[in-house]
Order: C-alpha cells, then sequence, then structure tokens
C-alpha cells in the first residue's frame, strides 16, 4: 500500500479540545458497534436440558449451515462469561450468536434454546455491554509482544475469559488472509468486567478507554449494586442504632462486601483515601496540645473580646466565620477538631451552655462548599464533572449564607443559651 493509498485530512490543532470536559460513555457500545460494523444482532442463547447441543465441542458446531446466516461467536460456562474452549456444551450454558433474527428464532427452536432475556431483541449494544459484560477497544503499541502473532474474530485469551469480536488496521477490517498484528491495529474485546479490568492491566497493549469508567457511565447499576447497597443500608443502621462501635460497623460493611465478591482486597486498598486518614490523625495530636498548651485559651479569650460584648449571638457568628474559614482550606474534620476545644473553652469563660455552640460548630463545619479542596468529596466529583476550581463559590456562596442564618439565628432557639 503507497502513501497515496489512504487520504486523511491534516490534524487541526487550531481548536484544542476542552480536557476539563470528561468522556460521556452513554453511547459507547453503540459508538463501537457501528464503528466496527457489528450490525447484525448479537444474541445470548440459553442451552436448555433438552437441547441437542448438549455434549456438543463447541468447535464442532455448524450453525449457519443447520439455520442461515448465524455465526458462534462462543459458548460461555453459564452466566460467568467464560469461554467453554475445547470442553463440551452443558445445560445452563449461553451460545453468544451473530445473525439475523428470524434465523436465530429457528435454530432456538430448532435445538431448545432460549434468549438469556426475554426482552432480548438482537439490539448489539445491548447484548454486548450489560451488568455482567462488557467492551475493551486496545491499540497495540510499538514494541508489544503480540506484534507478529495471527488475531481473529472468535479467538479467545488463555484463560478463555475475553472473546476478540473485530480487529481492525486502519479503519477497516483485517484481512482474514494476513491476520498478523502490527504496531497501531485495534483490537474489540468482549468479556466480563472484572476480565476486562485485570487482563488488560498489561503493558503490551493500550486501553482506549478505562473499562471502570465506561461501565460507571454506561451500566451505571452494574452486578452487585444490589449487595453494595445492602451493605450500606445496614451501616446506616449500624451506625443509627449504635449496636456496636462506628469502626466495628464499617469494618463488618468492607468485609462484606469484600466477602461476597464485589470488592478485592486490593481494591479496598486502593478506595482508601489515606491523605484524609493521615491528616485526621496528624490533627488529633494538634488538637490536643492545643489546650495542653493554652493555645486553644488563647484563642478563644481573644475571640470572646472581639464578639463577646455582643452577646452570645455575635460569637456565634464569629465562630461560624473561623470555622466555615478554615474549612475551605483545611478538611472539615480537621478543622472542627481544632476548633472544638477553642469553642468550649469560649462558653465558659462566657458562662453559657455549650451545647447550642458545639451545634452550631458542627453546621459550619459542614459548610464546606466554596474550595474543591475542602472536603475529600469535593475532590471526587471534579474529575468526573469537569469543574475548575472557581466553579465551587458559585453554588457554595448561597449554601454557606443558609449555613450562616441556620447556625448562629436557628440553633439558638433550640438549644438555649
Amino acid at each position: 500500500m503507497t502513501a497515496t493509498d489512504v487520504a486523511e485530512p491534516p490534524l487541526d490543532f487550531s481548536q484544542p479540545a476542552d480536557l476539563s470536559q470528561p468522556a460521556d460513555f452513554s453511547q459507547h457500545a453503540q459508538t463501537l458497534v457501528e464503528h466496527y460494523g457489528l450490525t447484525d444482532g448479537f444474541f445470548h442463547l440459553r442451552v436448555r436440558a433438552s437441547s441437542d447441543l448438549i455434549g456438543k465441542l463447541p468447535a464442532a458446531l455448524a450453525l449457519s449451515q443447520q439455520e442461515g446466516a448465524i455465526d458462534l461467536v462462543s459458548v460461555q460456562a453459564g452466566a460467568s462469561g467464560i469461554a467453554r474452549g475445547d470442553q463440551p456444551i452443558r445445560e445452563g450454558d449461553y451460545l453468544l450468536v451473530k445473525g439475523e433474527a428470524g434465523a436465530v428464532a429457528r435454530l432456538c427452536a430448532a435445538s431448545h434454546l432460549s434468549p438469556r432475556d426475554e426482552a432480548d431483541d438482537g439490539d448489539a449494544a445491548g447484548a454486548l455491554l450489560n451488568r455482567r459484560t462488557g467492551l475493551a477497544e486496545v491499540v497495540i503499541p510499538p514494541r508489544s509482544a503480540f506484534i507478529g502473532k495471527a488475531v481473529h474474530p472468535g479467538m479467545t485469551t488463555d484463560g478463555g475469559d475475553l472473546i476478540v469480536l473485530a480487529v481492525q488496521r486502519g479503519g477497516v477490517d483485517l484481512d482474514p488472509a494476513d491476520p498478523t498484528l502490527r504496531a497501531g491495529d485495534t483490537v474489540l474485546l468482549k468479556g466480563s468486567w472484572k476480565a476486562l479490568d485485570l487482563r488488560l492491566a498489561d503493558a503490551d497493549v493500550l486501553i482506549v478507554d478505562s473499562p471502570d469508567l465506561v461501565r460507571r457511565q454506561a451500566v451505571p447499576m452494574a452486578a452487585g449494586a444490589g449487595v453494595a447497597l445492602a451493605a450500606l443500608g445496614a451501616l446506616v443502621l449500624l451506625l443509627a442504632t449504635g449496636l456496636v462501635p462506628p469502626a466495628v460497623a464499617a469494618l463488618i460493611c468492607a468485609l462484606a462486601l469484600i466477602g461476597a465478591g464485589i470488592l478485592t482486597v486490593e481494591e479496598a486498598y486502593r478506595a482508601i483515601h489515606w491523605t484524609t486518614i493521615i491528616l485526621i490523625g496528624a490533627m488529633m495530636p494538634l488538637s490536643i496540645a492545643m489546650v495542653q498548651s493554652g493555645a486553644a485559651d488563647l484563642v478563644a479569650r481573644q475571640l470572646v473580646a472581639l464578639t463577646g460584648s455582643g452577646g452570645p449571638t455575635v460569637f456565634l457568628a464569629g465562630l461560624f466565620l473561623l470555622t466555615a474559614c478554615l474549612g475551605q482550606i483545611m478538611s472539615n474534620t480537621a478543622t472542627t477538631m481544632l476548633v472544638i476545644p477553642i469553642a468550649m473553652a469560649a462558653a465558659a469563660s462566657m458562662g453559657v451552655s455549650p451545647r447550642p455552640i458545639l451545634m452550631s460548630l458542627c453546621i459550619a463545619g459542614s459548610a464546606s462548599f466554596m474550595t474543591p479542596i475542602a472536603t475529600s468529596t469535593n475532590l471526587m466529583v471534579m474529575g468526573p464533572g469537569g469543574y475548575a476550581f472557581g466553579d465551587y463559590w458559585k453554588l457554595g456562596l448561597p449554601l454557606m449564607i443558609w449555613f450562616f442564618v441556620m447556625a448562629v439565628f436557628y440553633v439558638p432557639l433550640i438549644w438555649r443559651f
């Protein structure tokens, strides 16, 4: 092929892409189906107990000769999504086939097969990307160990958990007469979400779109979501009733998720926000040091000197502003721990009840809305939402004013000074 065989438009860098906006994967499956030309319907067919396919080897099936234009993509062991390979077909296995709806219907009647889902209408996107299985597009990089290997649609990995659906070079399907891979080729793979996460963590392939990000948008209620919601409900119940200490409740629910197979131990470790834990742990001795050194009492006296003449309400206003401002640049938990001894000392010096002061402090510590670094929750949504640093005050300022009113004027109506 010469350089003139393919005419490609020149790259235009005059309009830079907006990298702050997250990628939209809501139509990811349909995009891949159209790009790779998977126009015929895909069907998951369950093997019934009366099927004549039981005991046959997948390689021996000749569905296209029997029932028309039907291609067998893979035979999966039950609902696991793992290919049978050279093992005989068993009851409860699933056949992933590609073909016309009429031909598939005749095949189901003749071989006693049933669709995996009664609503299965051959929609390729829904059949290929769902709660259990997903798609991943990978590019073969230079110096990859896969360069020179023959790969064609229908092949599976050594473990049988990933299936090759399509292979393209320059946007065109790879020539079956020369199926060897080269640098820059793209391969479309199908498998369980767990298999995609594990298998594609390989330096010999480059993932175009992270399977985890695709699953979160395209399949928000994936397999295991019900167990995760149940664990969350149990955690809330244990915390609300006080049956066990909070740390024990959290540990029980975390172990339940790991035991149920929703998370692995490695995934659980990665989910821990170590920065927040270290920050809270470091602020604990600082809070104690402020009390024992007299620093908290000194700050309290200065705050009372500035606001005490105006009464407890003015003091609450000053305490709210101090806590809320510190909370925009520090962890709200650490800020609250830092200000608690100041509030207690100030309440004692003013001769008022600490109950309304501490509750107002609780509200002020929660008013962490105006910066992304105010709390880990703000940071967690910054990347997926594509927010800039200056976006937070637009919603945070009205919320801050509302919290100020509640903390300074409403709380003392419930807990008197």
